[in-house]
């Protein structure tokens, strides 16, 4: 593969897989994605320690991209609780995407994402704190449990 996956890639091959709930736990998602199964893949996704742990402000504009292309829908549930999903077009867009690359790496992507899905967000930031510690140093709440360890 020539071009190297961006953010807008990332998100959609992950929705590919499933709806993601929560705007935090895009943001986890999408950095897992990028550092435990893209990672030769991807540009930088220029994340950095944020107050909930590692932020790419190219993540957030991404999905306001998105948005705008009608390549996901966002349903709004509350203040800060969005789920996003992939459109028809959206899903075109996977498609396209995921055929640039290994099957393997598509079949890992899928498993990862499943298992991401299991973690509520305590679950997602105990891991991203035990896993990549310089992502949070800057953390106010790393859920229960974490503050401790």
């Amino acid at each position: 593969m020539n071009k190297k996956l961006n953010a807008v890639d990332i998100i959609l091959l992950l929705l590919a897989n499933g709806k993601t709930v929560g705007r935090i736990m895009m943001q986890k998602q999408v950095f897992l994605a990028y550092k435990e199964v893209l990672n030769e893949y991807s540009e930088d996704l220029l994340y950095y320690p944020d107050k909930f742990g590692p932020y790419s402000q190219l993540v957030d504009d991404s999905l306001k991209y998105l948005k705008s292309l009608s390549l996901i829908k966002v349903i709004n549930r509350g203040e800060g609780h969005q789920t996003y999903i992939l459109t028809f077009e959206g899903k075109r867009k996977a498609e396209e995407i995921s055929k640039l690359l290994p099957n393997e790496l598509i079949e890992k992507l899928k498993n990862q994402k499943a298992s991401w899905d299991e973690w509520d967000s305590n679950g997602i930031f105990r891991y991203v704190y035990r896993n990549y510690p310089k992502y949070t140093i800057n953390i106010e709440s790393k859920g229960e449990g974490i503050k401790n360890e």
